[in-house]
């Protein structure tokens, strides 16, 4: 597994008002915690995120946090837990830092990747992503950036379960077995133009033939 370096700087200031000079500094807020730890509050800069995240995915990835700036500088190994960006310019916001062990099992959900050429899907059929991410359980090594689902053998009316997984030794599923993660469903008939008027035109004239004779 690799972990990832990253400087973390103490911050002694919560709020709002803190939180805009900082970004305005170039950093981003942030907060590190964990199940034996007490809650920290520190900056990152925003240019090391930045070249973080364009060689690295976001799901489940590793850090070995640098902390700077306390009594005493720490080193710390964490997942990032959140990460927020403003709907509109996508800078970031905050992020959440959680401390873990690497020798203690986690819950995590993994993203799933569709992979293969559907030959349902060549006959017209619909391929549907219902299930997008999976509930694991397995110590932090044992995590996979994603879960490659393969679609090459689906036909119209077929599906893949959570059960049908092949996954690697170490790692329980938490999700549901009985949920549909893909499946092919047939293509969308389109009804002909005109289709509906018609058929209310002939209840029309039925319901009129039927009063003539009730006055007859």
């Amino acid at each position: 597994m690799e972990q990832i370096q990253l400087e973390a700087f103490v911050r002694n200031q919560s709020g709002k008002g803190p939180a805009r000079s900082l970004r305005r500094a170039g950093n981003v807020p942030a907060v590190f915690y964990g199940p034996e730890t007490q809650p920290r509050l520190l900056y990152i800069r925003k240019l090391d995120l930045e070249k973080i995240f364009k060689k690295q995915p976001r799901e489940n990835i590793f850090f070995q946090l640098q902390i700077k700036g306390g009594e005493q500088e720490l080193s710390k190994t964490a997942m990032l837990k959140e990460l927020q960006r403003d709907p509109v310019t996508r800078a970031y916001l905050h992020t959440d830092f959680y401390e873990i062990s690497l020798t203690k099992k986690l819950d995590v959900e993994v993203a799933i990747r569709v992979v293969g050429k559907s030959p349902g899907v060549e006959k017209g059929g619909i391929l549907q992503e219902v299930s997008r991410t999976l509930e694991i359980h397995c110590l932090p090594a044992d995590i996979p950036h994603y879960i490659e689902v393969d679609v090459s053998s689906l036909d119209i009316g077929d599906a893949i379960h959570v059960q049908e997984l092949q996954l690697a030794p170490g790692i329980k599923v938490l999700t549901d077995p009985q949920v549909t993660i893909v499946n092919v469903v047939p293509p969308v008939e389109e009804k002909p133009a005109g289709g509906e008027a018609e058929a209310s035109g002939e209840v029309e004239v039925v319901a009129k033939r039927g009063k003539a004779k009730e006055e007859a």
